[in-house]
């Protein structure tokens, strides 16, 4: 199977959540005309991401936030039944007394598949203002499995390996952090590694990497803020199969180890 998938490079517009949902309407729709059959959007696309920004405070932060139950979530949620879209929409969630940096999978009925909350969260401006997230889920979706990681989390390449042994076949990645060429070296070994097809979304970067590493679609131009590319889920199967196995899980303990 061969799926059109796109990374909005969406402004990073902090605390202007009407003016950054415009933007990312205007380019989700955009790229929906170009074929897009998944759109991933950058990391707190909604509020703009504000943990390594110390000039707001926490108040001003939770101010930002919003519940899953909000007009503002919503929006995105109408907008992917309006164009008949897989879309991954994130933004700072409110959970009771804590926050959560999420990544919400939305399918083209505009119902939820499911949430990510990002799990590295002890680093940088992350550390003290998130609440980690605690499991790495793959969502089953009618384009094939789906695996979510948040901007440091594509550090870890554990996680790279838990979605891959848990069935996923894309690693779909809003980010805010780096987006230099060291970066998209990391994700297209990560890719070649685990067998999988990988998106990420970055304000000022959109990148989509096939199974073997090739870099289908980069932008570095503000006139043409997105990556957009066919990529081919038919070579996933095969390359993870000789993965597993020539894997040696009787001397990996240690990675378990702090």
């Amino acid at each position: 199977m061969t799926v059109r998938i796109a990374a909005a490079c969406v402004p990073d517009l902090k605390g202007d959540k009407p003016r950054t949902l415009d933007a990312a309407v205007t380019m989700t729709r955009q790229l929906a005309a170009d074929g897009a059959q998944i759109v991933v959007l950058p990391e707190v696309c909604l509020q703009g991401y504000p943990a390594g920004a110390q000039s707001y405070s926490w108040e001003q932060i939770r101010a930002w936030a919003s519940s899953p139950e909000d007009d503002d979530v919503q929006a995105f949620r109408d907008l992917a039944a309006e164009l008949g879209i897989h879309l991954i929409a994130a933004y700072d969630r409110l959970d009771g007394d804590d926050l959560y940096n999420t990544a919400e999978l939305i399918a083209p009925n505009g119902e939820v598949i499911g949430r990510y909350d990002k799990t590295h969260v002890l680093s940088g401006g992350d550390a003290g203002l998130y609440a980690p997230g605690r499991d790495l889920p793959v969502f089953e979706t009618a384009l094939g499995n789906i695996g979510i990681l948040i901007c440091n989390d594509r550090v870890y390449a554990e996680s790279w390996r838990v979605l891959m042994l848990r069935g996923a076949e894309m690693v779909l990645i809003p980010s805010n952090g780096s987006y230099n060429e060291g970066n998209t070296r990391r994700l297209q070994t990560m890719a070649l590694d685990n067998g999988v097809v990988c998106a990420f979304a970055h304000p000022k970067r959109g990148l989509v990497i096939d199974v073997g590493s090739r870099l289908l679609d980069h932008d570095e131009d503000d006139r043409r803020p997105h990556a957009i590319a066919d990529a081919d889920l038919s070579r996933v199967e095969a390359a993870q199969r000789g993965i597993r196995q020539r894997r040696r899980v009787d001397l990996y303990g240690d990675v378990m180890k702090a």
